[in-house]
């Protein structure tokens, strides 16, 4: 604030537009009285040299050169301010015609290459122009971003097609299709049972079949591969009895005799309508699985738990290699047969139910 600022406020509006009108201070009329002096005041003293030596400003810069007085800014504002005389038309004609000889004067100064010391009339905008300014500079220089829907709306559409791709590949392939026919195929009796006879007569040949060293592959250093021991299975005992005598006790105690007596012995056949024998229905088992695990259940008792040798026909050499071959020894023959026992019951049931 100007030491001269409380002569600009001392006085009328009047006189104050007509100040503004003498100065070209643009949008007098849109301020009132107080921010009229102020803007007055800044345009005054920013165009000192321009409006220095207009008559009716005289007081204003008098008061403008003077240094501020001491105390209480309250109290000198206080202080009534002696107006200036009336002034006639004629006096406001007069002073308009002083400034613009004093403007023009000044531009033919500085046209001919003199320092210009004034600095250019500055035009005050309105409050609500200098307001509305920036916001809509940063709303045009800054991207709005998309609202929260739209993002979800896109990531939805992202996810549906990824996973639309990976449901297309997984049925292109077909390996629904091969578990539900490999399921198919193992929910049997039949799949159980011979399951559990591949796993007692694979042990059976691995123990009676030895493995051999054949040969070492040469190491290859440039590949970083070292020698490779190479051991394949010696077939050549297949020609001796070593492995028939044993094989041949767990052939017919496993799986020859049982079949038999399955066969004959078949509880499900005989529970049959006349029909049904006849015509030979694909659901009538030909094979009763109860029956078969029951009588191996029983040779295995009778043949490895007794020691019998079918009358001198295998040796004892037989007996124990089975007994050592398969996994649980007797328990594990005993276990595959319980396995299969259940399993025939089970089946009985559901299909009765």
């Amino acid at each position: 604030m100007s030491s001269a600022l409380p002569y600009l406020k001392s006085l009328k509006k009047g006189d104050l537009v007509e100040f503004a009108e003498t100065t070209d201070l643009d949008g007098a009329n849109g301020y009132n009285k107080m921010d009229l002096a102020v803007a007055l005041d800044n345009h005054l003293q920013e165009n000192s040299s321009i409006f220095g030596g207009v008559k009716s400003l005289s007081e204003y810069y008098s008061r403008l050169a003077s240094p501020p007085r001491r105390g209480s800014p309250v109290k000198r504002e206080s202080k009534p301010q002696t107006p200036g005389p009336a002034k006639t038309p004629s006096r406001r004609a007069s002073s308009k015609k002083e400034a613009k000889q004093v403007k023009e004067k000044k531009e033919d100064t500085s046209e001919d290459g003199e320092d210009m010391t004034a600095t250019p009339s500055v035009r005050l905008p309105s409050r609500r122009a200098s307001r509305a300014a920036p916001i809509t500079d940063l709303q045009n220089s800054l991207p709005m971003p998309p609202s929260p829907a739209v993002v979800t709306d896109v990531i939805d559409r992202q996810a549906n097609r990824v996973r639309e791709g990976l449901e297309d590949a997984w049925t292109s392939m077909g390996v629904l299709d091969r578990c539900h026919t490999v399921r198919e195929s193992l929910s049997s009796l039949k799949a159980i049972e011979i399951m559990v006879l591949l796993l007692e007569g694979g042990s059976v040949v691995k123990e009676l079949v030895p493995i051999r060293y054949l040969t070492t592959t040469p190491p290859v250093q440039a590949a970083q591969i070292p020698a490779i021991p190479i051991r394949v299975p010696d077939l050549f005992v297949l020609l001796t009895g070593a492995f028939w005598a044993p094989f041949s006790l767990w052939l017919i105690s496993c799986l020859v005799l049982p079949l038999m007596a399955a066969y004959f012995i078949n509880l499900s056949w005989q529970a049959s309508t006349p029909v049904r024998k006849t015509r030979s229905s694909p659901n009538l088992a030909q094979f009763d699985p109860l029956t078969f695990n029951i009588a191996k259940a029983l040779l295995v008792y009778i043949i490895f738990g007794n020691d019998f040798k079918f009358w001198g026909i295998f040796s004892t050499f037989a007996l124990r290699k089975i007994s050592a071959s398969v996994p649980g020894g007797i328990f594990g023959l005993y276990t595959g047969t319980a396995v299969g026992t259940i399993g025939s019951l089970y089946e009985a049931i559901l299909r009765h139910s």
